[in-house]
């Protein structure tokens, strides 16, 4: 807010505003900072005192609703008309910095919402809804989106304290959501299956899946197992030991749209089928890309794609690009890319997954900035440490890209690059409930200003023809300029939290190469799906009256994606969120646990609007052209 400090800084105002409008009659809020403060005495004495400057512009109180309604009085048909996003050519460092708040943010949004779904699944079938505890847990989650905290710009107590609050929140999201998962567990008749320790694979989302399951095996148990499906037949497995008390095992697993699926471990060899990915310390192949790494740099050298028989890479990819970033002012706030690109030097290279169903290459680089100089005796020893895990999985259309890094930088900013063989004159990124596609090109002031733009999960660039796709876990800065797709990973400001960023980071994304378009390939889905793994829990053998597999809610619709459902503030309904990620109308169809008393069309206030149609289980429901659709359900 203005603090009507600099009065030549108004004037300038008001002469970019009616060179751009025509109008001379501007309004300025103003007040104390940016956090709900009003005006000073002092502010009022300054505004009285330019008023009575007659070589000042004119000065009047009044209200916004004032202004609006002078407004509405003049000719506005020969304003310009801006047909895009409102982007802020200022503070784009902030869809970077603090990273670990943005992740803690990304993660504890799946699990509320997958909370809130399973919560009101299991209340149909005895287990109270935690609407206190989730309201609780969501307020906190909110909280910490505030301006200066999610953004990274807020000083280094509030972070402390904002870590411990999310960890609050995170620990009710599992609490709930595995209780849920338990108690419909518990329903499910594992009596009768064939021999083996049940374990049951839940879907948070509202489509079938078919890929690999990872189910964690108890502390100290690092037995190998057998993997069945619920009618006893083996699937192919992959024991994987993660240390000496921690295994896991993964497996191909089909689990139906927001529901379970049953399979069953048996201890004792498993079969490994024949190897159907393989792992070098060249590369790596599995059925449908066949990678190739540079092994004086580390960086990819080539992904083939061999069911569309063309190269994706136009050039070394995966590449770290550490850059230095020296802001004018607001350090945390703002990018400074100078231009300079540090080195970082390869160390090694080592197989450590070679299995049937998952191939790991890991990758180990480090970095000191050219020309420092530490104490004796470790003159050169780096600064920062980076271990790169490169994952190719069997049937899987997907490389799993996962970073660590021990990060001790300042004023250096990290990304990592994939120049891609498709080019387009512009990108699409998601964005909260759909898309938006933006210039790759700089060429003029409007894409030249653009060297940093926010997106959720993913970021496409396709040629019509074909296309890749950019997932990520927790990033939300991008830039792709020409066909060169970079995400943006750390920062390092030193003002206001001089620890920014520092320390060890997990960070993970992947590509998604694909035919067609974003839309035609399904990404919107894939994004979805690589934030939201299966989760599995072990069950005892009891008779129950649910099947071992089993969908509690489907949609019906090409291009509709149900986000949430939950309980309803008030009454005994639920409300669910669905939207359309297509440019024209659909008419989906929702299946229910049980058939509704009826169902109505719905706002942010869980309000009841248009009576939709009930048939049995199933509602009808319309969403227009990239359009959100919220659905009051009464039992």
């Amino acid at each position: 807010m203005n603090d009507i400090g600099q009065p030549h800084g108004l004037v300038d105002w008001l002469r970019q505003f009616e060179a751009n409008t025509g109008f001379r009659k501007l309004i300025v809020l103003f007040g104390i900072g940016n956090h709900g403060g009003g005006p000073t005495v002092e502010m009022m004495k300054r505004i009285d005192r330019l008023k009575t400057l007659a070589i000042y512009p004119t000065v009047e109180f009044g209200t916004s609703g004032s202004y609006v309604s002078w407004l509405r009085k003049q000719d506005l048909t020969t304003l310009p008309v801006w047909k895009d996003e409102l982007y802020l050519e200022y503070h784009q460092g902030t869809f970077t910095t603090q990273a670990a708040m943005k992740k803690e943010n990304r993660e504890n949004e799946t699990l509320l919402t997958s909370a809130e779904t399973f919560g009101s699944i299991a209340g149909f079938y005895g287990r109270p809804y935690p609407a206190d505890a989730l309201r609780t847990a969501w307020r906190t989650v909110l909280f910490n989106q505030f301006h200066d905290i999610l953004p990274g710009s807020g000083i280094r107590e509030v972070y402390i304290d904002a870590a411990a609050e999310n960890a609050g929140a995170r620990a009710t999201a599992e609490w709930e959501l595995n209780g849920a998962f338990e108690h419909l567990a518990s329903r499910i008749n594992t009596a009768t299956l064939p021999a083996g320790n049940p374990v049951v694979l839940f879907n948070t989302l509202a489509w079938n899946r078919n890929e690999i399951a990872c189910v964690q095996l108890p502390t100290g148990d690092t037995a190998s197992y057998a993997v069945f499906t619920s009618d006893g037949r083996e699937v192919p497995s992959q024991f994987i030991r993660r240390d000496r008390l921690h295994a896991e095992i993964i497996f191909p697993a089909e689990v139906p749209s927001l529901g379970h699926a049953t399979y069953l471990l048996r201890k004792g060899s498993f079969i490994s089928d024949r190897s159907r990915v393989s792992v070098s310390s060249s590369g790596l192949e599995n059925e449908r890309f066949r990678l190739a790494i540079d092994r004086s740099t580390g960086w990819v050298s080539s992904i083939f794609d061999k069911q569309a028989k063309r190269e994706i890479l136009a050039g070394p990819a995966n590449e770290l690009q550490v850059l230095e970033d020296k802001p004018r002012a607001w350090d945390a706030w703002n990018i400074g890319l100078t231009g300079v690109k540090y080195p970082v030097k390869f160390r090694k290279m080592e197989v450590v997954e070679r299995g049937p169903l998952r191939a790991t290459l890991r990758l180990h680089y480090t970095y000191l900035k050219p020309g420092v100089k530490k104490e004796f005796p470790t003159e050169d020893f780096p600064s920062t440490f980076f271990t790169q895990d490169i994952t190719l999985n069997s049937g899987i259309d997907r490389i799993d890209f996962t970073t660590v890094v021990d990060w001790w930088e300042e004023k250096t900013m990290l990304k990592v690059a994939f120049p891609v063989a498709v080019d387009d004159s512009a990108a699409t990124y998601e964005i909260p409930y759909g898309t938006i596609r933006r210039s790759t090109r700089n060429e003029n002031s409007f894409e030249k200003a653009q060297i940093e733009v926010p997106s959720h999960r993913w970021a496409d660039l396709s040629d019509g023809g074909y296309g890749v796709s950019l997932l990520n876990r927790s990033k939300y800065g991008h830039d792709i300029k020409g066909n060169v797709m970079r995400l943006s990973l750390l920062r390092s400001p030193k003002w206001p939290d001089p620890t920014a960023d520092r320390g060890k980071h997990v960070i993970e994304y992947a590509l998604w190469p694909h035919s067609g378009t974003w839309s035609s390939a399904g990404t919107v889905r894939r994004g979805y799906e690589y934030n939201s793994p299966l989760k599995a829990v072990f069950v005892a053998r009891h008779r129950g009256p649910e099947p071992a597999v089993k969908s509690y809610i489907g949609l019906i619709g090409n291009g509709l994606i149900l986000t949430s459902v939950k309980r309803a503030e008030e009454g005994n309904a639920w409300v669910a969120t669905l939207y359309n990620t297509l440019s024209a109308n659909v008419n989906g169809e929702m299946i229910l646990p049980r058939s509704p008393k009826k169902a109505v069309r719905s706002d942010i206030l869980e309000s009841s609007g248009e009576t939709l149609r009930v048939s049995g289980r199933s509602v009808r429901v319309s969403v227009g052209p990239q359009g959100l659709a919220i659905v009051r359900l009464e039992w």
